[in-house]
């Protein structure tokens, strides 16, 4: 093999390994491919090889390291070399996990510029994720981070090069999951899943976010295992950020178990792992986190310095982002103590929130900012009322979390992956309020038709009355911690009528049902019926039509069900199946015929007999009819063997 092609394997076996996580291998085969290079004096291989070496050291966090290669680098390359390119993008990153904000962007955009003019895509396609990354991310300006990783995907997809596609999905699973769209993230990570290699920096981070969006929807020991994923993996590669996010999510997890004292232990490592590294940002995400760790346990001093620590580092490198959780969550703490500064500080918060366009971060942290909000319209300060108004302004343009309602079987709700207490709708028929909006032609009823269903019996006023502390009742069910002052985001009252708004992404488990019903996905359906349709109002007539529908739909799926295991020989599922349909119909003559077949073909002669005594007399109890001739015919032959 010649030198400049044994040059070229070590280089690419080296990016490999770094890619699969295993950095001192990568290290090896880098070094070995430079001395390769330098004895051949072949300046461009030396280039390529000094690049994997800085992004492997990169890995580790050894940036000096890694700018030394660097510098080397722009020494040897000549001014259109593809090396240059590479080496501006590892300064910029350098710069960048160092928090020099500016140089990153500068040495950044000098490589993509210089990537678009020699046509070297694979750069263009890394400059443009490290601005979405390190830049526009950073600061919280996600609507750029997305577009820059979006075109990088395009180019990608075009140049046929699937194997840099895990750092562009990477960043937009991410966006996706900071602002709340989770069902874009878990798209994302879907992709992800699919282009990152084990054991690697972005496996460690698709299982962190998998994580952290499992948590959120309550999830808590799926939660737990994807953080121990995470931390098994960066344990195993050694990667910097990874080993940091692998300890911010358990520090999470258990805080979120109110468990302060661990969470606090986890957020400490998490601080001596980046405080090692130097880079201030991540430095003041753990800061965030520790303060959080603090406050839940009482130590109120503790907490405050950190989150005052955090805003001064996150100020002086306009990390805007980490900068309004931070002031949010100070303004927070300053107001439960009462503190002379907490009007001012939550005016600066709410101002940051509005202008920055993180409203989404209020909804978020709802147990801690409602209370502001309503602190501060309440304050004797003008300029504190507006910019509390202002905020709440903007709150309402924000959709709210996504509602799952489960009806089949009984009320549970959930808002945005939290529980919603259904006791609540048993008060003053909020109950009843919903599950009707819930059936009606675009989820909407007037107010005339309603008052009609509910209180027939009442004068149009006194029903309007009733009406009118129903709504306030749901109102508050769907959004516990909402301030008096903020109108429902799900209920939508005008014109004369109630409509219940559901946001994207919310699930209503009948429609779920009903989709599998229509596919004839009969398992699918039959796992998402686990009881009749609100049988807390069996006896209400609204609810009666749409009850029976949809148990038809259950029953057809138990037939469809019995038949297809008779057809495929599965004899025991398929007497499982009209067992269920005839406790559900005890006259259904397809099932009895059904199950006795089955029983008989699992040797069970007597079953099949009960079967048809007892469907015997409930047809003449009830019906005063005989069963049909087929099954009196299988009765028979049964008798006589």
């Amino acid at each position: 093999m010649a030198a400049s092609e044994e040059i070229s394997r070590l280089i690419e076996e080296s990016r490999a390994l770094e890619r699969r996580g295993e950095i001192a291998a990568a290290i090896q085969c880098a070094t070995k491919a430079a001395n390769l290079a330098r004895a051949q004096a072949d300046a461009e291989g030396e280039s390529r090889a000094l690049n994997a070496l800085a992004y492997a050291h990169i890995r580790l966090a050894n940036y000096s390291q890694a700018r030394q290669f660097c510098q080397q680098i722009l020494d040897l390359a000549g001014p259109e070399s593809p090396a240059r390119v590479d080496a501006l993008l590892n300064l910029g990153i350098c710069a960048g996990e160092t928090d020099d904000f500016e140089a990153l962007e500068n040495f950044t955009r000098r490589a993509v510029d210089l990537s678009r003019q020699i046509g070297y895509d694979r750069a263009l396609v890394r400059g443009l994720h490290t601005l979405s990354c390190m830049v526009y991310m950073a600061r919280g300006q996600f609507a750029l981070a997305l577009s820059m990783d979006e075109e990088a995907l395009k180019i990608l997809q075009t140049r046929d090069q699937p194997d840099q596609a895990w750092g562009p999905l990477l960043t937009m699973s991410y966006v996706h999951w900071l602002t709340g769209q989770t069902a874009m993230a878990r798209e994302m990570l879907t992709k992800l899943r699919q282009a990152v290699a084990p054991g690697s920096l972005g496996d460690g981070y698709w299982h962190y976010i998998q994580a952290n969006l499992e948590l959120e929807a309550g999830d808590v020991e799926s939660a737990r295992a994807l953080f121990g994923r995470t931390l098994s993996i960066a344990e195993a590669n050694g990667i910097s950020e990874n080993l940091f996010i692998a300890r911010m999510g358990f520090s999470r997890l258990h805080r979120t178990l109110n468990d302060f004292s661990t969470a606090l232990a986890w957020a400490n490592e998490a601080l001596t792992i980046v405080q090692r590294s130097g880079y201030l940002h991540f430095q003041a995400q753990a800061l965030i986190e520790r303060s959080r760790g603090d406050w839940g346990l009482g130590d109120i001093a503790s907490a405050e310095a950190d989150l005052r620590t955090a805003i001064v580092l996150l100020t002086s490198q306009h990390l805007d982002f980490d900068l309004a959780i931070a002031t949010l969550l100070l303004a927070a703490l300053l107001n439960q103590q009462n503190h002379p500064e907490a009007p001012a500080v939550w005016q600066a918060a709410a101002a940051r929130l509005t202008q920055a366009g993180f409203v989404f971060l209020v909804d978020r942290e709802r147990a801690l900012t409602f209370p502001l909000i309503v602190q501060g319209l309440k304050s004797p300060d003008k300029s504190v009322v507006a910019a509390s108004n202002n905020l709440l302004k903007h709150l309402q343009r924000v959709p709210p979390p996504p509602l799952e309602i489960a009806t089949l079987g009984g009320w549970h709700l959930k808002a945005g992956g939290r529980s919603l207490d259904p006791r609540s709708l048993r008060q003053r028929r909020a109950g009843e309020l919903l599950g009707l909006l819930l059936i009606s032609p675009g989820r909407r009823l007037l107010i005339d038709q309603i008052v009609d269903t509910l209180w027939p019996e009442k004068e149009f006023n006194a029903g309007q009355s009733l009406l009118h502390q129903a709504t306030s009742t749901l109102r508050r069910a769907l959004e516990p911690d909402l301030p008096e002052k903020f109108s429902s985001r799900y209920l939508r009252v005008d014109d004369g009528s109630i409509a219940l708004v559901l946001p994207p992404d919310s699930q209503v488990d009948y429609e779920t049902f009903l989709r599998h019903i229509r596919r004839a996905d009969w398992d699918a359906a039959l796992a998402c019926y686990p009881g009749e349709f609100l049988p807390e109002y069996r006896y209400a007539d609204w609810a009666e039509m749409h009850r029976r529908w949809l148990a038809q739909d259950f029953q057809r799926a138990l037939l469809a069900k019995a038949r297809t295991c008779m057809s495929e020989k599965q004899f025991q599922p398929a007497l499982d199946a009209c067992r269920k349909l005839l406790a559900a119909e005890p006259w259904q003559e397809q099932a009895a015929l059904l199950g006795m077949q089955a029983c008989v073909e699992l040797g069970d002669s007597a079953g099949a007999l009960r079967l048809y005594r007892t469907l015997e007399k409930t047809l003449q109890t009830d019906l005063g009819v005989e069963p049909q001739p087929e099954l009196q015919t299988l009765y028979r032959s049964l008798l006589n063997r």
